[in-house]
C-alpha cells in the first residue's frame, strides 16, 4: 500500500493515464490514416511497439524527475 501512495505523490499514476490516452489517440489516428496513405500493416504494429517502449521510459522518467525534486 505504501508503494501506491508514493506513486500517487510523485504523480506517476496521473502521467501513466495521460500517456495511455495520448497513445490511444495516436494509435487511432495511425489506424485511420495509414490505409489512406497506402502504408503497410507493419506501420501500425511498429507505432504500437514504440509507444509501449515509450510508456516504460516515460514512467521511469516521471519517477526520477519527482525523486530529484523531493
Amino acid at each position: 500500500m505504501n508503494l501506491l501512495v508514493e506513486l500517487k505523490r510523485r504523480s506517476v499514476i496521473r502521467m501513466a493515464g495521460l500517456y495511455l490516452v495520448g497513445a490511444w489517440l495516436i494509435v487511432r489516428v495511425v489506424g485511420t490514416v495509414s490505409p489512406m496513405l497506402g502504408a503497410p500493416e507493419r506501420v501500425g504494429r511498429t507505432v504500437l511497439a514504440l509507444l509501449a517502449i515509450g510508456f516504460v521510459a516515460a514512467r521511469v522518467f516521471a519517477c526520477q524527475t519527482q525523486a530529484g525534486t523531493a
